[in-house]
């Protein structure tokens, strides 16, 4: 039986987006606010989940930067030209 290992190496912008989204759950926890305090902690969330995102995607970019330069494929496996 062959036994395959995955290494997964966890980007810094992928820590990062994790770090972001941990805030905003810390930030849902919150009780007791007033409706000026809860109207500026959804601003935060909307704010912390906006960059979350875009923290995502670049990292999906990269990686897919990083394939092409390792193997020279591009997704749909054919070499540029």
């Amino acid at each position: 039986m062959t036994q395959v290992i995955q290494l997964y190496i966890e980007t810094p912008l992928l820590r990062q987006a994790r770090n972001l989204t941990a805030s905003i759950i810390s930030l849902t926890k919150t009780e007791g606010l007033s409706a000026d305090q809860l109207r500026s902690q959804l601003r935060a969330i909307d704010l912390l989940a906006r960059e979350a995102h875009d923290l995502i995607v670049d990292a999906e970019f990269e990686q897919e930067g990083d394939r092409e330069k390792a193997g020279g494929h591009t997704e749909r496996g054919h070499t540029p030209t």
